[in-house]
């Protein structure tokens, strides 16, 4: 057996890849440098392709009764149309991040995961056998011996600036606060409920928690953060909401209040050697639409069959190195698309006739899809160029009819391993895959139009590697490419 893999940080990010590399049998180590999970986060809703991820994993069904649809996304508050997802994708959905970490943490440990809460990294080695890490708890210190160390630590990434990997800042920087306060959304006047674009220079929104308490988030563009040691306040927190709404705000307990804010940044690298970045240690930007969170969990999910791959022996050459190649553009991509956003906000004499445009160009299709795949996740592809579609691509999701019955494209991955899907409703007659039958599996199932190929080969985050015909035989060199060779 190898050493587990050491995850530092407890959140999306890190729960997420634990139960990823649970799915291969691989243990991992979380720690959390807090004492217990807080539930003092940003994250309120996630978008389309969270969803779909969750799915594709079996995990979004535990998570049902805590969500509500959301019944559209936009671009800079210019809300889009979202009929050219209808019958391909799954809607977006308000859902707390911290019953999100509940149920990727009781599914961690389900697939054999530690988390150890209070337990802080303090350092670490490295050599080409795997890694040693000083962890910092109860007052002392004690090492740890790993294969790979992640840093899953947040946007103050400790794994990061021990790493020695740059965090480079773009575009305009924000101040917020987010916050609990004990007041039912329906008794908040109506300027103070829902999200809106402040003309004042910046953005509010509030959503109900539980009955009784709400969830207000705030963000000014004309102030600058205070230091780290200046504590926010409910008064600031009042100030800050009638600053931007200008209606009073009623004067009611505030449950917990914290600030966050600062421009875009992204790594300079995802890698260094035997130490990975995932989720907000590798970027992080304004929460604008879900697309947060869905850098977060893509990031957790690209990387953790890569690492299983690797530690059990069957990992192709440069497998490791795709993980910065495909997730770090769009790392970028995403802030480039959140610093246009913030920019088509503020300053609002500026930008008004701008976004009047923007308005009226969204009144195009192309434009209108454009900018809702952009929005949602879904324009991720890590296509070769000039590979035909749907390569790169997540498949979209559609039911799926096989001869066990009715099901979706997403059941067809809750294992997390690759799979080849023959959709000629017939079968082949010989199995394609049989040769990596340890790490693909083979489904056979009627055609699906959305889908548009006899036959996919899928890897187990949900892209496409292959498309085309079951005996084609373009099919071997791709699935060597990324899943080795066969009895590996």
């Amino acid at each position: 057996m190898s050493d587990p893999v050491i995850i530092a940080g407890g959140g999306p990010a890190g729960l997420m890849l634990a139960h990823e590399l649970g799915l291969w049998g691989i243990d991992s180590i979380v720690l959390e440098r807090l004492p217990s999970r807080s539930g003092r986060s940003v994250g309120q809703a996630v978008n389309t392709t969270v969803v779909e991820l969750l799915d594709q994993r079996g995990l979004l069904e535990g998570l049902q009764e805590h969500t509500t649809p959301v019944q559209g996304t936009h671009f800079s508050l210019l809300w889009l149309d979202m009929t050219p997802l209808e019958g391909r994708h799954q809607p977006a959905l308000l859902l707390a991040q911290e019953y999100l970490e509940k149920e990727l943490e009781r599914h961690a440990l389900k697939r054999g995961a530690e988390v150890r809460y209070g337990h802080d990294l303090a350092g670490y080695t490295q050599d080409e056998f795997g890694v040693g890490v000083t962890v910092r708890a109860d007052g002392g210190t004690y090492e740890l011996r790993g294969s790979y160390l992640v840093g899953a630590d947040g946007e103050n990434s400790v794994v990061r600036e021990l790493a020695g990997i740059a965090f480079h800042g773009t575009g305009p920087a924000s101040c917020g606060l987010v916050a609990d306060v004990e007041i039912d959304i329906q008794d908040l006047p109506e300027i103070h409920r829902g999200a809106r674009f402040c003309p004042v220079g910046g953005l509010y929104s509030s959503v109900p928690v539980e009955p009784g308490v709400t969830r207000v988030i705030t963000a000014e563009f004309d102030k600058d953060l205070p230091g780290a040691s200046v504590e926010p306040t409910a008064g600031e927190l009042r100030r800050a909401i009638e600053r931007l709404n200008d209606t009073p705000f009623p004067d009611v307990p505030v449950r917990w209040i914290r600030r966050y804010g600062g421009p875009s940044r992204v790594a300079e690298t995802y890698q260094a050697e035997r130490v990975f970045l995932v989720g907000d240690a590798a970027h992080t930007f304004y929460p604008l639409a879900g697309l947060r969170m869905n850098l977060v969990l893509q990031d957790a999910v690209n990387l953790g069959w890569k690492l299983a791959a690797d530690l059990l022996g069957w990992a192709p050459p440069n497998l490791l190195d795709t993980y910065t190649a495909e997730r770090r553009p769009q790392g970028l991509r995403a802030a480039a698309a959140t610093d246009t956003q913030l920019a088509l906000i503020h300053p609002v004499e500026k930008v008004a006739p701008v976004r009047a445009l923007m308005a009226e160009l969204l009144k195009f299709p192309d434009a209108n899809r454009y900018l809702l795949e952009l929005s949602t996740g879904l324009d991720v592809s890590y296509a070769p160029e000039g590979a035909p579609a749907p390569v790169g691509r997540r498949l979209p999701h559609v039911p799926l009819v096989t001869a066990a019955g009715a099901g979706s494209v997403a059941s067809a991955l809750h294992a997390g391993r690759g799979v080849f899907l023959d959709l000629t409703g017939s079968g082949s007659a010989a199995n394609p895959v049989a040769a990596w039958a340890d790490r693909v599996d083979l489904v056979a199932a009627e055609p699906v139009a959305e889908i548009g190929a006899s036959a996919v080969l899928v890897r187990p985050d949900g892209h496409v590697a292959w498309a085309g015909e079951p005996g084609d035989a373009t099919l071997r060199p791709v699935l060597e490419q990324w899943f080795g060779t066969p009895g590996a």
